[in-house]
């Protein structure tokens, strides 16, 4: 090749060699943005594994070895046991030495209360005082109010859910729930749902002029242990205790026309009561939680509600979870006793679930 040739070659190689090397520097810097938009993209989603709990806690919410805010529990294993001399004593006891003592707690007898939960067939012992039930009867269920102070329905429930001696002796009773159940607030309320849904009913209540109202003055919670049986309204305020002392968001809702009693537990508004952020709980009965179709016992046998409540509340406090059985239940079970008073009858698979459903709850229709 010639000089002139060569001379005319040179400089497309120059071109070429510096294309080659400008490539490779696009390439080798692109390399390294892309690593790092990657490493960026990996920072911005990463998220640490969920940490395994140390603690073990009890039904409550205690810590174990901690004392429970109810005396005189201890924490021990995911079990309440009591401990006087470590946790102290509740209200209206005193420590003697060895153990907590109370006037109340004499003439005391053993009674063990059925129940269903999720098909199965279980039971609860309690210890029940007279003492405790006579305290209590010789209580006035009345309240004085100032002059120009707007009397409250609300005040007559609180009463005797709230009462001071009544808890003290209650508790127990719901201290052997959250020992069942320790890891779950969710099967405690079912346990408690259905412990009251299936003590007897009895329409036995007195009723007193309330400011111009007749109302129902029903049986102290605690005398619905005792007597083995309730109307809605002591039944309803029986569970509500047993809720609220679990930790639970509670109403009641009362139906005037009907004169009428349930319960609301706090539970996802979708599942709620007419959108109150409250599930319908009938204490009368056997039923799903949230099962709001107003059917009850009354004095004529099964009834049907159709008024609006007054809603009442009891207390503040956690929330069922979004997954519990009951609501798909009770949307079933609607469906079925519709289907029975509209015509009477259920096809084969309808009936198959309606069994079902009757041997899950213990229903009694």
């Amino acid at each position: 090749m010639d000089e002139v040739a060569s001379a005319k070659i040179a400089p497309i190689k120059q071109f070429f060699l510096k294309r080659i090397v400008s490539s490779k520097i696009f390439y080798f810097v692109l390399g390294i943005l892309i690593i790092l938009v990657v490493f960026l993209l990996s920072a911005l989603s990463y998220s640490p594994s969920p940490q395994k709990y140390h603690y073990e806690f009890c039904g409550d919410g205690t810590f174990s070895s901690q004392c429970s805010l109810t005396k005189p529990y201890l924490c021990v294993n995911q079990t309440l046991v009591e401990n006087d001399s470590y946790c102290g004593c509740p209200d209206n006891f005193q420590f003697n030495g060895t153990a907590c003592e109370s006037k109340y707690d004499n003439l005391s007898k053993n009674l063990v209360f059925n129940y269903l939960l999720d098909g199965v067939n279980r039971s609860l012992d309690f210890r029940f005082r007279n003492s405790v039930l006579n305290y209590l009867l010789n209580l006035s269920p009345y309240k004085v109010y100032p002059v120009n102070e707007t009397p409250r329905l609300s005040d007559l429930k609180l009463a005797k859910i709230d009462n001071p001696v009544q808890s003290s002796f209650l508790m127990p009773l719901v201290i052997k729930i959250e020992n069942l159940y320790p890891n779950s607030k969710d099967m405690q309320a079912k346990a408690a749902v259905s412990f009251v849904q299936d003590i007897p009913y009895s329409n036995q209540s007195n009723f007193a002029l309330f400011f111009g109202t007749k109302v129902e003055v029903g049986k102290y919670p605690y005398q619905v242990l005792g007597d083995d049986n309730g109307s809605c309204e002591s039944k309803s305020e029986l569970l509500a205790y047993m809720l609220k002392q679990m930790g639970f968001g509670v109403v009641l809702f009362y139906f005037p026309s009907e004169d009428h009693e349930s319960v609301g537990i706090k539970c996802p508004v979708e599942y709620s009561y007419l959108g109150t952020g409250y599930c319908f709980i009938e204490t009368t009965m056997p039923s799903p939680i949230s099962f709001s179709e107003g059917l009850y016992l009354g004095d004529n046998g099964v009834e049907r509600l159709s008024s609006t409540p007054q809603i009442i509340m009891v207390s503040n406090g956690i929330s069922l979870s979004g997954n519990i059985s009951d609501y798909s239940d009770a949307k079933l079970l609607g469906s079925l006793s519709n289907q029975i008073i509209n015509s009477g009858s259920l096809n084969p698979l309808q009936e198959s679930q309606m069994s079902s459903l009757r041997k899950k709850y213990g229903l009694n229709y």
